[in-house]
């Protein structure tokens, strides 16, 4: 009825993507300092230095480098895709929020 570990298959040609992983912690990375960032410019009540806005930047290129990194991933041949595309999926869905932070701080 259900299968066993013996009886599933396993495809040995594979690998870990090294990109792909990069992908996902340049993401992780990301979320950590913009969350930092939140709390930080709460603590200061919207009133921060220029350096929080140099931080956001920062993370927002960032972010862009790693969904680079995560398309670069998932060209590579004979490897697991779900490194890259948490990669890919986690740094899009940051710099697209933080192209439209940036965008409503300049007409806001």
């Amino acid at each position: 009825m259900f299968k066993t570990r013996k009886d599933s298959y396993k495809f040995t040609g594979k690998s870990h993507s090294v990109k792909g992983m990069v992908s996902t912690v340049i993401g992780g990375v990301s979320i950590a300092g913009l969350l930092t960032l939140f709390i930080v410019s709460g603590i200061y009540k919207g009133n921060g230095s220029i350096i929080f806005g140099i931080a956001g930047m920062i993370l927002f290129i960032l972010c862009f480098v790693g969904f680079v990194v995560g398309v670069r991933a998932c060209m590579e041949k004979e490897i697991y895709y779900t490194a890259p595309i948490t990669g890919m999926s986690i740094n899009g869905i940051l710099t697209i929020s933080l192209f439209i932070l940036y965008v409503m701080g300049i007409f806001m």
